[in-house]
């Protein structure tokens, strides 16, 4: 930012301290307030504090507002219990002084339930009971309510929040155009630099790539994309990620302070497409490299393979159906190593392997490819500059403003499914020449990999899966685009044809004013729909998949057989009542809200806080004469409670950090102020003066310093009770240095409070939570393949599934990416005894949302791919892939829950997998014979005849007849996807296996 622009917000919060202080020596402003008038600049400087954005501010101004007025009312209502107790009882009675008490605590529970629950609110809690924990703790003697103890407070606040908000109404930009469009630009820019750079490999086009770094040296972990990663993809894909995730909240903004909202309706679909082309593979670190810890695990838990060491001999089911004579007549070259290892986790890639999947073999399908990244780009670019045309976004400085042609978006559209259609033309012809590729290939190549020969087909094989994944995601991006394109057109017709208005934003409802339809129904056979729809359900099927518990809670119950006998009548009368299906469910109920909220967080912050608070307002509630009243009266002991409320923190880790800025600060504060007021006396120009003067390096600390913008807060909120309560007649003749030690004191208390019971009262560890959540993060994350799997092994030719649930899904798994990572963040900052691997936790979470990632790409793929051959005539292969895949979730999961070790050997995906992949193989195989059944694997003159057959079928018969190779590439590519999928899992546990050990039984070495 230039020294302009943070001058310029700077003067925002100077203006602020300024206004603030004024209001304190201006004596009809300052009687207003009465005795609490010194907290105007503080509250401001706490809830209040302007950082130059408009829209957060008047947020703040509105949650701070009701905030303090409800704070402030609920004290209210507890001072006129207890000056009726005051009434009855007599003036500071231990019944008026019992109901203070009791009014802090709720309040303090309240608030802390909405502090911790809510972090949004986290302002609105605290300013709940700053105001209140003055007023109940100075009020013992109350016996009658006046207007004056709800409107000195309240007054503050309400100035508090018009000082902060006036200047930056003033004073803080007013952009032109909202930041939306900037992002969508942004978005789309960058879509069509980092398009080019993540096919470089494929096309062949030379972009600058990073130095090859010896594998020997950085361990045995490299995968084949990190060879041609090319320095700026990584940055491009984490700032198109970081740009689209920003749309949302600046929508949401936008629909705000739109004026013609009806106009803006096509807006969410312009950026539920843009979030699509994000989630892309080839728009995303395609080339992703395990960071330096899980490499080192992985060389941990799986080893190089040594000569010689014993294997276990598992064939296949296809190997299994041919007879042991046919092995017998092979060369001994191919029977040797027919061994198919458990774990097929082998990082050193045979000498045969290519480097490279490039195209250069393949001109035509290169060419095709080519042309329709380019015409993607151009789709780009006109989509681009027709939303700028039609919303009138302004455009960067550097670029010029031109305006798009009518038909242009529709041509370039046009030109798009054109150049579409021919790359789905080029690849139904590549696929029988792959596979011709492929078997002259076997044939030919001697096999020199001390695994197996099977090993040795999947990683030869690998490169073809490979091209398909690439192929397919061009192909999803170009019909992403493509509707991206349609919903621009939509948006620009609506535009015009809609009038704008001023009072469209009282319809609630005009962002859903058309139906939508579900993604995946297209082309569906209402037969297939009405028949999947009506089978019965099995009741015993659905309820044994569930626990004890929740299956009763579902099924009603029988009365079983008794004694008739007439002693066991109450007993039968009681066992018929209790065991009654609505007393069942309101049992299981009842327990199940028990147990949720004894172990939740958010009651156990509430009652940390609430107890701390109490016990610290014991003093001030004890009865006249005593000690403890004294000191808290002469120290002005509610800044003592106020400290803690501030320091006190989630987790430990939190609580030391925030406690420690929180002293420092309050020291300094108390140096400076006492200083001040040495200086200036009681003179009110030279207190506001140097008051303001010491606000600007404070100022300038929280608007510019990230890392510690506590310790300004904390140097801020001391200053004014030094310098102004003795200018107020406040002081009860206490010396300067007095006031500032008993300030210093108080605030160390209550910071040493908060720490006391953060660390070994009650202490929340960040490395618990971070387990806790990566393990209901993996959870959940089993969950989501979970359902994946149920929906893809349906007993039904049409792949169906509900969104929504996905949907719901995936957003508490991603909230549990947010919350694990902020434990990161706190660990890192953290001072522990114990060594902690904070950057291994930093990598599983990487690794978990890479994960979620690839199984979303499943789930799209899945759509196309060819379901009897594929899935249904191999349950068995499917059935122990998902096993596989689950159970390594599942362990997973429980050892970062439990944090145990795991078992030394876990069932590898790889085995069911690479046999899937020759089962997509075979159908690929048997797909080519059925369209050209006369030609021969061996014939050398295949291509040319196919070339001349195809030159006399139009071009809308030949991409029907592409339609089962076109299933066979998502096949392809849905296999080449659940490699990244075990991929990550053996990184995962790898990681497992680092942080929490392994029960080994079997010597390895």
């Amino acid at each position: 930012m230039k020294w302009a622009g943070r001058l310029r917000l700077l003067s925002i919060p100077t203006l602020c301290a300024f206004l603030s202080f004024v209001f304190v020596v201006i004596r009809p402003w300052s009687r207003i307030s009465g005795q609490w008038a010194f907290l105007a600049y503080t509250s401001n400087l706490i809830f209040f504090f302007p950082r130059g954005r408009i829209g957060p501010q008047l947020e703040a101004t509105v949650l701070g507002v009701t905030g303090g007025t409800i704070g402030i009312a609920w004290a209210c209502a507890t001072l006129a219990v207890a000056a009726y107790c005051g009434r009855r009882y007599g003036a500071d009675s231990n019944e008026s002084r019992a109901i203070l008490g009791l009014g802090l605590a709720l309040l303090s529970l309240m608030a802390g339930l909405i502090r911790s629950y809510a972090r949004r609110f986290n302002a609105f809690s605290k300013i709940m009971l700053f105001f209140p924990i003055f007023q109940l703790t100075s009020q013992q003697a109350v016996t009658h309510m006046t207007a004056e103890l709800f409107l000195e407070q309240f007054y503050i606040v309400i100035f508090s929040a018009l000082f902060a908000l006036i200047p930056t109404l003033l004073i803080a930009p007013h952009k032109s155009s909202h930041p939306i469009g900037t992002q969508i630009d942004e978005s789309i820019q960058t879509i069509c630099t980092l398009l080019p750079v993540s096919l470089s490999p494929l096309l062949e086009v030379h972009f600058p790539v990073t130095a090859p770094v010896d594998s020997d040296s950085t361990g045995p972990v490299k995968s084949l994309e990190a060879q041609n990663q090319t320095p700026s993809q990584t940055e491009l894909a984490k700032k198109l990620k970081i740009t689209v995730l920003s749309l949302h909240v600046s929508s949401s903004s936008y629909f705000k302070e739109s004026l013609a909202l009806e106009q803006q309706s096509a807006l969410p679909d312009i950026i539920k497409s843009i979030q699509r082309l994000q989630r892309n593979p080839l728009l995303g670190q395609t080339s992703h490299v395990p960071g330096e810890r899980i490499q080192a695990a992985l060389y941990r838990s799986f080893p190089r393979s040594r000569p010689g060491t014993p294997r276990r001999r598992s064939r296949s089911r296809h190997e299994r159906q041919t007879s042991v004579s046919s092995e017998a007549d092979l060369p001994p070259h191919h029977s040797v190593h027919r061994r198919r290892p458990r774990h097929l986790t082998s990082y050193l890639r045979p000498a045969d392997s290519n480097a490279t999947i490039a195209l250069s073999t393949r001109p035509d399908l290169k060419d095709t490819s080519q042309n329709l990244v380019d015409a993607i780009i151009e789709t780009l670019h006109t989509i681009d500059r027709q939303l700028k045309q039609t919303y009138g976004w302004s455009s960067p400085p550097d670029t010029e403003k031109t305006l798009v042609p009518e038909g242009a978006l529709v041509e370039a559209k046009a030109h798009l499914e054109e150049v579409l259609n021919g790359v789905q033309r080029a690849l139904g012809v590549v696929l029988g020449s792959m596979d011709r590729d492929a078997k002259k290939e076997h044939h030919r190549d001697h096999v020199t990999y001390a695994e197996s020969t099977d090993v040795t087909d999947v990683l030869r094989n690998k490169d073809r899966f490979r091209l398909a994944f690439y192929m397919t995601a061009l192909l999803d991006l170009s019909r992403d685009v493509h509707g991206l394109a349609n919903t621009a057109l939509s948006a620009s017709i609506r535009v015009e044809s809609t009038p704008s208005t001023w009072l469209t934003f009282f319809r609630l409802g005009w962002m859903k004013d058309r139906e939508e339809v579900p993604q995946g129904t297209d082309g569906v056979d209402e037969a297939d729909l009405a028949a999947e729809e009506e089978q019965p359900k099995d009741e015993m099927k659905e309820y044994q998949d569930m626990d004890y518990v929740t299956a009763t809670l579902h099924q009603r119950r029988e009365a079983a057989a008794t004694d008739s006998t007439v002693g066991n009548r109450f007993n039968r009368a009681w066992k018929r009542t209790w065991n009654q299906h609505g007393v069942v469910k309101a049992r299981i109920t009842f327990s199940r809200s028990m147990h949720a909220i004894k172990h939740s967080r958010h009651v156990l912050f509430s009652i940390k806080l609430a107890a701390g608070i109490s016990l610290l307002a014991v003093p001030a509630l004890l009865p006249p004469g005593f000690s403890g009243r004294k000191w808290y009266d002469t120290s002005r002991g509610g800044w003592m409670v106020v400290s803690y409320m501030f320091v006190l923190e989630d987790t430990t880790g939190a609580i030391l950090k925030v406690g420690f800025l929180r002293g420092l600060g309050c020291f300094i504060g108390a140096v400076v102020g006492f200083v001040c007021t040495l200086i200036a006396k009681q003179n009110p120009y030279g207190l506001v003066v140097l008051a303001t003067a010491c606000t600007v390096p404070i100022s300038w600390h929280i608007l510019f310093n990230t890392s510690t913008p506590g310790l300004g807060v904390s140097t801020g909120i001391t200053l004014p009770p030094l310098m102004f309560i003795p200018y107020l007649g406040l002081a009860h003749g206490q010396a300067d240095f007095t006031l500032a030690w008993y300030r210093f004191t108080d605030i160390m208390i209550g910071t040493f409070a908060a720490v006391l019971v953060g660390t070994w009262v009650w202490p929340v560890h960040a490395r618990v939570q971070y387990f806790r959540a990566v393990s209901s993060m993996m959870e959940r994350i089993t969950e989501f393949y979970l359902r994946m799997s149920r929906d893809l092994v349906r007993s039904s030719l049409v792949y169906r599934v509900d969104d929504k649930q996905y949907d719901r899904l995936e957003g508490k798994i991603k909230r549990d990416f947010g919350l694990s990572r902020s434990l990161v963040s706190i660990q890192r900052q953290e001072i522990s005894l114990l060594p902690r691997p904070v950057k291994l936790y930093s990598e599983v979470i990487d690794a978990s949302e890479r994960l979620l990632e690839t199984l979303i790409e499943i789930r799209i793929l899945r759509f196309s791919v060819p379901r009897k051959a594929t899935v249904l005539d191999v349950l068995p292969i499917r059935r122990e892939l998902i096993s596989t895949i689950l159970i390594n979730l599942w362990a997973c999961g429980h050892a970062f829950g439990s944090r145990s070790p795991l078992p030394q050997f876990l069932p590898s995906p790889r085995v069911p997998l690479s046999e899937l992949m020759e089962v997509t193989d075979e159908h690929a195989q048997d797909v080519r014979v059925s369209r050209h059944p006369h030609v021969e694997p061996n014939e050398a003159d295949t291509n040319s005849d196919d070339t001349a057959r195809k030159r006399d079928v139009s071009p809308a018969t030949v991409t029907e007849s592409y339609q089962a190779e076109m299933a066979i590439l998502y096949a392809m590519a849905e296999n080449e996807a659940l490699g990244e999928v075990c991929n990550i899992l053996e990184e995962l546990v790898a990681a497992a296996r680092t942080l929490f050990g392994t029960q080994t039984f079997l010597d390895t070495t």
